[in-house]
């Protein structure tokens, strides 16, 4: 079984760590500035590098290659290094054997130093860099019982910008239905206790059918009026991206309507 340290003990590294814990894999310790390292071993650099097989820098991305700077020097003779950054490739290693280098990213947000055991064994890995790393990675996440992905180092940034459409911009969006119906009167609170139930429902809905079978509104059925209606009630910025967002639907729906839908 492969040994694994932490460089960083930050909320990704420490909620890592006691999962990977918990499903026997064999966790030495961290490195860290703080020295916080609760119920792990808290070790040098250098200790931590010679008692791991599998190095984790886990780690702001701008911080990525200082780290890798001070460790590169150190005999990494048949040890794996990885980051956990969604959007930062295992380029980001000058200069290492590209075949012991990756990245792997959990496809999820780490809202503490103690992100769910069970939350993260839902989640879903991609995993990037040479073979040899690949493999150890794959091995570990396999044991877990994680769905993992292998993608390539071009793919990294395109990646990483489909989980932000998916998370991210889902509460943009989310956020100006919320404002609109502040103008309409409703509290913070009633706003989101009556988009709750569409919310929840349209997310099964995806998850289960998928986005094309999902789809419902005024662009779905090319209904113009009602498109005219909104876009007239909207601002100037709200208008353009709600013309957008309209696009995208209609692009899903293989419908050449644009035209008559006023966009």
């Amino acid at each position: 079984m492969s040994a694994i340290g932490f460089i960083g003990a930050g909320k990704c590294g420490m909620s890592l760590a006691y999962y990977f814990g918990s499903k026997g894999v064999n966790v030495v310790g961290f490195s860290s500035r703080s020295n916080n390292t609760e119920d792990f071993e808290a070790l040098s650099c250098e200790e931590l590098v010679r008692a791991s097989d599998i190095i984790f820098i886990t780690v702001t991305d701008t911080a990525i290659p200082e780290v890798w700077n001070k460790i590169r020097h150190m005999d990494l003779t048949d040890k794996v290094i990885c980051h956990c950054s969604g959007s930062v490739s295992s380029e980001i290693f000058k200069e290492a054997n590209p075949e012991t280098v990756c990245s792997v990213h959990p496809m999820m947000a780490f809202n503490s130093r103690h992100t769910s055991i069970s939350a993260i064994s839902e989640a879903f890995f991609t995993i990037e860099g040479g073979k040899t790393a690949v493999d150890r990675l794959s091995e570990i996440l396999s044991l877990c019982g994680n769905g993992f992905k292998v993608i390539t180092s071009e793919n990294k940034a395109k990646y990483h910008a489909a989980a932000c459409f998916a998370s991210n911009f889902v509460v943009s969006v989310c956020r100006k239905a919320f404002e609109l119906l502040n103008e309409c009167g409703f509290s913070e609170e009633e706003a989101r206790a009556a988009l709750e139930p569409l919310m929840r429902e349209n997310m099964e809905n995806i998850i289960t059918v998928g986005c094309k079978n999902a789809v419902t509104g005024p662009a779905a059925r090319g209904d113009a009026v009602t498109i005219d209606r909104h876009m007239k009630v909207l601002d100037e910025k709200t208008r353009e991206l709600y013309r957008e967002l309209t696009e995208v639907i209609l692009d899903m729906e293989d419908k050449n309507e644009k035209h008559n839908l006023n966009l």
